[in-house]
């Protein structure tokens, strides 16, 4: 994008702005590929280094004995970024500590870090040096993590990088962004705007749904939010519900008992496995409980082996029978071990084929038509408009809806997810379906489901 911006970086004794002090000072001024100068200077704080910060760092008190103090640094440093936009990873952290000596407080920070948590949903960390690896951009030749200048060319790395993702997105999103935040003070919003600008040529012009309704693709009445849009991508078929079988068919004890035994199934198939005649008991409890239509409460210790000694009835029991089975767990842990580790392994390896799935509460599930009047309100707060940007860039590629797949660390968006999740008292069978409602469709796959996992709260 044709605009000048600085990537900005500091190191600091502390991580306090009201006591601690900077020790370095890194910049880089640059536009598009085109570096044109850099800043680098080291601090001296007027008081001690930390020992764990020179550890991090590896910035000695030798190092800063005829460093300059930060008053003698400021303007130097001002004059450097001009009124230029400042980018860095966590920047209000830097601008605070620089702005506390009377510095930069007009230029806009643009921080990699939100930015980041709005195009790439699904990343699992957000350090620099984490989004980095995770875009695949080669690391700096001979810089190091922790030292101003060297992040700052990171973080100017980053952004770049960044900015390649965006220009993915359909034109649609970037101009409905843009559009919702333009007349505010968030300072993403530049972005979205220059983005915008780049495709203004060759995009469709009005709000995202009026682009739409032009095309046909929603009617008036959905003009003004996109909604249709935001499930554009992420239709899944939904399989038919499981039918009964005319008679139940009694679970085969030995057969099943015979898996987890020396020479079974399961030895041929983990070079870990360790016969425990304990789990063998207890899925022949779990069998004979499935058999008879009994209760069984089962308390057994650490290293049983539990999970797979209820999974495997259950799941004999639920597709021989044409059942579904509710497996109800105490913790997150525990949900996400079955869902993601013994569940996909036994679904590999059993030689019946097997639906699992996960069902939680309606709140868990974000609901676009609410997506659309949170879209439709005037005057967002920052925070608003963070969250808007993460939904719209997010919609169209989740296929469950689960809050769990965006990333949202503040409080003020967890906070303000009440208002785009499903809602009994709002999402009705009229408007809700299984076609455009998450909640509905995950009740609906549910049905089609064999083993379906959930926690305690929603029983």
């Amino acid at each position: 994008m044709a605009r000048v911006y600085v990537s900005l970086d500091i190191e600091t004794t502390g991580l306090n702005p009201d006591r601690d002090e900077i020790l370095e000072i890194g910049a880089v001024r640059f536009k598009g590929n085109q570096t044109y100068d850099e800043f680098s200077v080291l601090v001296n704080p007027g008081c001690p280094i930390p020992y764990k910060i020179q550890q991090l760092t590896g910035i000695l008190p030798e190092d800063i004995e005829d460093a300059p103090p930060i008053s003698a640094v400021t303007a130097d440093l001002q004059r450097f970024v001009g009124d230029n936009p400042i980018i860095g990873h966590n920047i209000n952290f830097d601008l605070s500590f620089l702005r506390k000596h009377g510095v930069l407080h007009e230029n806009i920070g643009i921080d990699t870090f939100e930015l980041a948590s709005i195009l790439l949903p699904h990343a699992s960390i957000y350090s620099l040096s984490a989004l980095l690896a995770h875009l695949d951009v080669p690391p700096i030749e001979d810089g190091q993590a922790h030292r101003a200048l060297d992040d700052a060319q990171a973080a100017r790395q980053l952004f770049e990088a960044l900015l390649d993702q965006a220009r993915r997105l359909d034109s649609r999103i970037i101009q409905e962004v843009a559009r919702v935040s333009a007349k505010t003070k968030w300072p993403l919003s530049i972005i979205f705007r220059d983005l915008s600008r780049e495709r203004r040529y060759s995009a469709p012009s009005g709000t995202l749904g009026q682009q739409l309704a032009a095309k046909g693709l929603i009617g008036d009445a959905d003009t003004e939010g996109g909604y249709a849009f935001m499930l554009g991508g992420n239709k899944q078929r939904i399989d038919p519900p499981l039918k009964p079988a005319p008679e139940q068919t009694p679970l085969n004890l030995e057969k099943l008992c015979r898996m987890l035994e020396t020479d079974g199934l399961f030895e041929k198939n983990f070079a870990e496995f360790e016969y425990r005649p304990q789990q063998v008991d207890m899925m022949a409890n779990v069998i004979g409980a499935l058999n008879e239509s009994q209760h069984l409460m089962v308390e057994a210790g650490t290293g049983t082996g539990k999970s797979m000694a209820y999974l495997i009835p259950a799941i004999y029991w639920a597709v021989q029978n044409g059942q579904r089975v509710v497996i109800s767990t105490n913790t997150i842990n525990l949900q996400d071990q079955l869902l993601n580790k013994d569940i996909p392994r036994l679904q590999q390896m059993l030689p019946i084929k097997f639906k699992a799935i996960a069902l939680k509460g309606r709140s868990n599930y974000v609901c676009p038509r609410r997506v659309q009047m949170f879209q439709a309100k005037e005057n967002h707060s920052p925070t608003e408009l963070r969250l808007l940007a993460k939904l719209l860039t997010w919609l169209p590629s989740t296929t469950t809806g689960d809050r769990e797949e965006l990333f949202m660390p503040d409080y003020g968006e967890q906070a303000l997810w009440s208002q785009v999740a499903s809602d009994g008292n709002i999402c009705t069978s009229r408007y809700c379906t299984a076609e455009n409602c998450f909640y509905a469709r995950a009740r609906r796959a549910a049905e089609s489901a064999h083993v379906i996992v959930v926690n305690h709260a929603l029983l």
